[in-house]
């Protein structure tokens, strides 16, 4: 065990007030209080007030703060960040003193099951029942119905198997572990000498932070600070943007793969279809919106026809441009296809992370600040709903696409360094970079074609 550690600048633990929040276990405390109270009202609150008109409160809270910030925000600003004050992860540690502790079984050993949870329960209802979701006692109930399902998985089995495998936004928050702007490491220097391994025997998940920087991933790391707080060669730092994208990724993942391509499959491209597209004059050709309407002529249900078939054709797409460039791309640099695929798909993040950006920057002034205001208001007993900041006839809102073609930008050129591991002639590297980058030209096509519809 470190007592003393002189830490670099990057070092968040050794900035005054910032490392204090951080690593102090009174601050630390207090956050997540704060987080749990203001879960757990929105859930009591969604019973009690089951219908939208009587309570703004509970889906303000779970859709207009934690899903766009504490989550979206925060998983791109520090990776698994939210999972350090999230109220399901608290709990686990709790139940992780007494519960049964068992070995996780092999059958629930696959990190798709989160993943297909998010999906089936968040992306589908969006884009099938579009309001559904708003309602506070069905916002409730799948709050009720997650934090059972993690109740029983942190009693019956070690490691926080929650948080590993059945967590709706887990793989997630893993796969941007690995590239997010901060890493949880260690000061090797200090850790040569060691003999106790305090920081990995606090971690509740099992992991080694010791090991993190020499394998270039925080693997399932929650950034609950337990092992910062039992040693102080636990470092926190900040780390040059994109820099864990351009270089080896040793703890490479299939998931990791399919979490890039499905959220940009059900956010940025779903988004542009579904909701950019549709409100430009080509809507009425759009081939969603042309399948949709015959749906609904001849299945007249109470489902977003529109939306299905937008993210349906919003999936094939991505899959379709995604493999089909990387299988190109293997072909000319002669590597197998698996590897390519792994090893490129990094270089989408940027691609998936600020489309995701320029969806939340212009809901926070079309929604999620007037949401919580007249949450607020309600609350204190006082009736006042509060208008929103912008509608979609500001032209200043839509500068916020911006971020879409920055990401678009830096995903391009990664993928052209990353293609660098391969022993390629300048002709054959851009060819595969022209390949491998089919879902980047995809994309631009698609801002393209908004901006030339307007004009």
């Amino acid at each position: 065990m470190v007592t003393t550690q002189i830490r670099k600048k990057s070092d968040i633990f050794g900035w005054p007030l910032v490392g204090f929040i951080f690593k102090n276990k009174i601050a630390l405390f207090a956050v997540r209080t704060i987080t749990m109270l203001l879960f757990v009202s929105a859930l009591y609150f969604g019973f009690a007030y089951p219908e939208l008109a009587q309570n703004p409160y509970t889906t303000a809270i779970f859709w207009s703060l934690f899903w766009p910030f504490f989550m979206i925000v925060s998983i791109v600003a520090l990776g698994p960040g939210f999972c350090g004050i999230c109220p399901h992860g608290v709990m686990g540690r709790w139940f992780a003193k007494f519960g049964l502790q068992k070995e996780v079984p092999s059958w629930l050993k696959h990190r798709g099951i989160g993943l297909a949870i998010l999906i089936t329960l968040y992306w589908l209802p969006v884009y099938f029942f579009p309001s559904v979701l708003k309602i506070p006692l069905v916002a409730s109930s799948l709050f009720l119905l997650l934090t059972a399902v993690a109740a029983v998985s942190y009693y019956m089995y070690k490691d926080m198997a929650y948080c590993s495998y059945l967590c709706p936004i887990g793989a997630v928050t893993k796969t941007f572990g690995k590239i997010g702007p901060v890493k949880l490491e260690t000061y090797q220097s200090a850790c040569q000498e060691c003999e106790t391994f305090d920081c990995a025997t606090a971690c509740d998940a099992g992991l080694q932070p010791y090991l993190f920087e020499k394998k270039n991933s925080m693997r399932d790391c929650t950034l609950c600070m337990d092992c910062a707080q039992s040693c102080e060669a636990v470092s926190f730092s900040i780390v040059k943007p994109m820099s864990g994208l351009t270089g080896e990724i040793k703890d490479r993942h299939n998931m990791h793969v399919w979490v890039f391509v499905l959220l940009i499959a059900v956010i940025t491209i779903t988004m542009n279809f579904h909701h950019a597209l549709c409100r430009t004059p080509l809507k009425a050709d759009l081939p969603w919106q042309i399948a949709g309407q015959w749906m609904a002529s001849v299945m007249p249900f109470s489902i977003d026809w529109v939306g299905f078939n937008a993210l349906w054709m919003a999936i094939v797409s991505v899959v379709f441009f995604v493999f089909g460039g990387f299988k190109i791309a293997s072909v000319v640099a002669k590597a197998p296809f698996s590897d390519v695929t792994k090893n490129l798909a990094y270089a989408l993040a940027p691609l998936m992370i600020l489309g995701s950006f320029s969806h939340v920057g212009s809901f926070f002034f079309l929604h999620y600040a007037s949401d919580l205001a007249t949450a607020y208001y309600w609350l204190i007993g006082d009736g006042t709903v509060v208008k929103p900041l912008a509608s979609f006839r500001d032209k200043w809102v839509h500068l916020f696409s911006l971020f879409g073609y920055l990401g678009a930008i830096a995903s391009a050129v990664l993928l052209y360094i990353r293609l660098g591991r391969y022993k390629l002639t300048l002709p054959k590297r851009l060819l595969s970079w022209a390949s491998a980058g089919a879902m980047v030209w995809f994309y631009l096509f698609l801002q393209w074609l908004q901006i030339a519809a307007r004009s």
